[in-house]
């Protein structure tokens, strides 16, 4: 149909997209060519993966539950539309991302009623991503497929330590086993970050927790991490970010960087969006005093540039709001400062 036509339909198209779609009008991510099949992912250096699963709200949040725990099924798709605005080029760094790196997209893994069977679907994605030598960029909900399902793939895979990058402003490192929770209550929201560090290739010496702040952690948020084997001083909180401030965030962040991949052979970015200062993006954040998205995105293009392409192991959003499109316009600004980084990192340039 002509969309120029006069009268129209109210059927007609308004615009032809010319970008590749999933569904109806759905894109994909910046318009990347689609991934149906493992031997499309040939030849790609980046997979963009979705995992549309939504949380069971915690009885901690009822009547009103969070939007990070609702809705989340949506996000992928969103996510992809949300960044149709946007290309690869940052003018801050002369980088253009797309120019050095091809991505793909990968489509949604596939989620059932079956938990166990859900995590094994997000394993077996991620897992043809790296066997086919790209790196896996994933967009899911709540925590649990969408961290400890992805790692699990990765640190499979492994050539030596996994280092971990969390930034997120809470613990989520309650005790307990993934088989002791009700099948209709799974408590990955509050426990991943703590379940990780037994995964078979993740060092739990190099996890490192940015952002940490506020009053729904508590007491024993420290004890439950170094049971575990990660290092008190990888746990930055607010008045580490603070002091950061005073002294110089810049170096203080490359020291991080530094840290991170030092004794690490990969390296995974975990990212819980409300790791942001709620200033950031209002109609999701719930927890003040947190880094700014400058800080962040300037940490992120630090760990890319100290990893290169070599070690750095995937990037995973979890717990993103479907309609906050502000936070998602933000985590694709982390996800192109973290590939800068890692472009920068081959060039010999620092920004």
């Amino acid at each position: 149909m002509d969309s120029s036509k006069w009268p129209r339909r109210p059927g007609d198209p308004v615009r032809e997209m010319l970008a590749p779609r999933f569904y109806g009008s759905t894109p994909t991510l910046f318009g990347a060519p689609r991934a149906r099949t493992p031997d499309d992912l040939g030849g790609a250096d980046l997979a963009f993966l979705g995992i549309p699963w939504s949380a069971p709200p915690p009885d901690s949040r009822s009547p009103a539950a969070s939007l990070n725990f609702i809705g989340t099924e949506r996000t992928p798709s969103l996510f992809r539309t949300a960044s149709m605005k946007y290309g690869g080029y940052l003018p801050e760094l002369d980088v253009d991302v797309f120019e050095r790196y091809r991505m793909v997209d990968y489509g949604d893994t596939d989620v059932v009623g079956d938990l166990a069977q859900t995590f094994d679907n997000v394993s077996s994605s991620v897992s043809e991503i790296l066997e086919a030598g790209a790196c896996p960029v994933t967009m899911g909900g709540n925590s649990g497929p969408a961290s400890y399902a992805v790692l699990r793939a990765i640190g499979a895979r492994a050539q030596g330590p996994v280092a971990v990058l969390d930034l997120d402003a809470h613990h989520d490192n309650l005790r307990g086993e993934p088989e002791d929770d009700p099948i209709d209550q799974p408590r990955w929201g509050g426990t991943w970050a703590r379940r990780i560090l037994t995964l078979p290739g993740v060092d739990p010496s190099q996890f490192h927790l940015f952002g940490l702040r506020g009053p729904r952690n508590d007491r024993e948020v420290f004890d439950r991490f170094t049971e575990r084997g990660v290092d008190r001083a990888h746990i930055y909180t607010f008045r580490d970010i603070m002091r950061a401030r005073r002294s110089g965030f810049e170096e203080w962040a490359e020291g991080i960087a530094d840290d991170i991949v030092s004794r690490a052979a990969h390296v995974w970015i975990a990212v819980d969006a409300d790791v942001f200062d709620m200033a950031a993006s209002p109609e999701f954040g719930d927890e003040p005093l947190g880094p700014s998205v400058a800080e962040v995105c300037w940490l992120g293009y630090l760990v890319g540039r100290a990893a290169g392409r070599e070690k750095l192991a995937g990037i995973s959003f979890m717990a993103v709001p479907p309609d906050t499109v502000t936070t998602h316009w933000i985590c694709m600004y982390l996800m192109l400062y973290i590939l800068a980084g890692t472009i920068h990192a081959e060039t010999g340039e620092r920004a």
